[in-house]
């Protein structure tokens, strides 16, 4: 019987049958300038908060996988506490296994590291799609599906302090004003750690008087408020505002179905939840009891591309909304694949800070508030893969160590 396949799907194949031979975990360090940690007040309880002259070094988590047919994924970013040790354990269950076995590799992966969230497998999930985008000479939008070669952005400010960063509701209105002249269009606030719900009522209504009636304008308090009639209280003047969404209103960290329902219930505005719901099931169920309008996504909290995808698909057959939470080139390419029109959020920014990513990139790749269109977009990396390259001079002076898992 005579063969009709073509070299070229030979080709293709071949791709498919590579094994990951080895995975590199590598932690390095970035500095943030006039930025620091505040643990000494229970209002601000730890956040990262602008503190004149001081350094605020921040632990950056670098994943690399080798596999047997000579490819290489790769994917960098900050590293919350935990990462580094469950990136390990996901990278055991990758090694050995096939490339393109991303599910398998998600789903052996998600079991091994219970019962915590794995936000390691995050990092070899986003790597393993690098990977795969590099095999195929496409981009991570282009293997998605994607569509959109850039972005709507807005700007999103880190809370407010009594620093002289972002003290009232002028400073606010004054530094998105600036960003509004360089092409910005869409803008959120963090509240003030205070949670006053008179200032905030005050700002939301300051914001939407001198920013314009053709602003998206959003508010994101960050978990501050002790109350709930509190937060109807703000809730309100969002919706009187015009505000595209009200966002995490409540203490201690915006996981309750119940009182988010309540909320809902009691407001005319969407409402935008599950940033610390983690995880395409649970936010699926905080979405089918009634707790959120819009869901929230991040490819280092929700298990990489893949989790995200999840969320994201489940969301679409409901016509509800995903937004991504903070910046990411992952991120980029997630919202110019998704069938809604939704927004990149560019946060933690202000007059202290123009960029908030970690700069540890050297192909232009950057987060910087300076970065933005004229017409309110930011582009999407059209290179293999995620699309960018990192800066291997940095990562060698600022490293700390680096474990290698093998097969072996």
């Amino acid at each position: 019987m005579t063969s009709h396949v073509k070299e070229s799907d030979v080709a293709k194949a071949s791709l498919t049958t590579g094994t990951i031979d080895k995975v590199e975990i590598t932690t390095f360090t970035v500095d943030i300038r006039n930025f620091a940690r505040n643990y000494k007040s229970n209002v601000i309880g730890g956040s990262m908060v602008y503190t004149p002259g001081a350094v605020y070094t921040r632990p950056v988590l670098l994943v690399r996988i080798f596999t047997s047919d000579g490819l290489v994924g790769e994917y960098a970013n900050f590293a919350t506490t935990g990462t580094v040790d469950q990136a390990v354990v996901a990278a055991k269950v990758a090694v050995g296994n096939r490339w393109h076995e991303r599910e398998l590799i998600w789903r052996t992966a998600r079991r091994a590291g219970r019962p915590s969230n794995s936000y390691g497998l995050s990092f070899i999930d986003n790597a393993l799609w690098d990977l795969a985008g590099k095999a195929y000479n496409a981009s991570l939008s282009q293997l998605l599906g994607g569509f959109r070669e850039t972005i709507p952005a807005y700007a999103s400010c880190h809370n407010g302090d009594r620093l002289d960063n972002l003290p009232n509701k002028e400073a606010v209105v004054d530094f998105f004003l600036g960003l509004k002249e360089k092409g910005w269009k869409g803008f959120k606030m963090h509240s003030w750690h205070e949670g006053d719900k008179w200032e905030e009522a005050e700002n939301v209504a300051y914001m939407r008087e001198k920013l314009g009636e053709r602003t998206e304008l959003m508010l994101d308090p960050a978990c501050v408020f002790d109350s709930i009639s509190d937060a109807i209280f703000v809730g309100k003047a969002c919706e009187e505002a015009g505000f595209r969404w009200f966002e995490d209103p409540l203490r201690p960290l915006g996981v309750g179905i119940h009182q988010h329902k309540v909320l809902r219930e009691a407001l005319n505005i969407p409402i935008l939840q599950t940033e610390h719901v983690t995880g395409p099931e649970a936010k699926a169920d905080f979405l089918l009891a009634g707790g959120t309008d819009i869901l929230r996504a991040d490819a280092h909290y929700d298990l990489g591309v893949t989790g995200c995808l999840k969320t994201i698909r489940f969301a679409e057959s409901l016509g509800v909304s995903v937004e991504m939470h903070g910046p990411s080139p992952v991120h980029r390419h997630l919202v110019a694949a998704m069938q809604s029109t939704t927004m990149y959020e560019c946060a933690n920014v202000s007059p202290a800070m123009d960029d908030p990513s970690p700069e540890i990139y050297t192909c232009g790749y950057s987060d910087n508030v300076n970065s933005i269109g004229r017409d309110g977009t930011l582009t999407v990396p059209n290179r293999p893969g995620i699309g960018v390259e990192y800066d291997a001079d940095l990562i060698k002076r600022n490293h700390q160590a680096t474990e290698a898992i093998t097969a072996g």
